[in-house]
């Protein structure tokens, strides 16, 4: 929600939040009301992949995590050698979110005592 309330409230320190982890190129952003958000597409993506599987309720894949990290580092390596496409980087960053979030979920599961949740493959 900080992300898009950032660029329709002007809130600043948000974006000072985000640019420690990302570097907030503009051209390289979705834009909301004329502002950048405060990620760049791939972050962005990667935040609606990761609510997205926790709303869906995805059980966690260690396959899926590695082939989405595989699938990201070689649109990055791609992006920067040869092509730069804001859809392969939208796609790397939905699907590195999906994957991981099972895992950070299940993670929070078992900090607080409640149990384990089950793994696919």
């Amino acid at each position: 929600m900080a992300i898009l309330a950032a660029p329709l409230a002007g809130l600043s320190p948000i974006y000072l939040f985000f640019s420690i982890i990302c570097h907030q190129d503009p051209s390289r952003s979705w834009f909301i009301a004329g502002e950048a958000l405060p990620v760049c597409i791939r972050c962005a993506s990667i935040y609606l992949g990761f609510l997205a599987s926790l709303a869906a309720g995805l059980a966690p894949s260690s396959r899926w995590l590695k082939a989405s990290m595989l699938i990201l580092i070689a649109e990055f390596v791609v992006a920067w050698l040869l092509v730069d496409s804001p859809i392969a980087r939208s796609l790397s960053g939905l699907l590195l979110g999906a994957t991981a979030a099972p895992f950070v979920s299940q993670g929070i599961v078992e900090l607080l005592g409640r149990g384990k949740l089950r793994e696919s493959v």
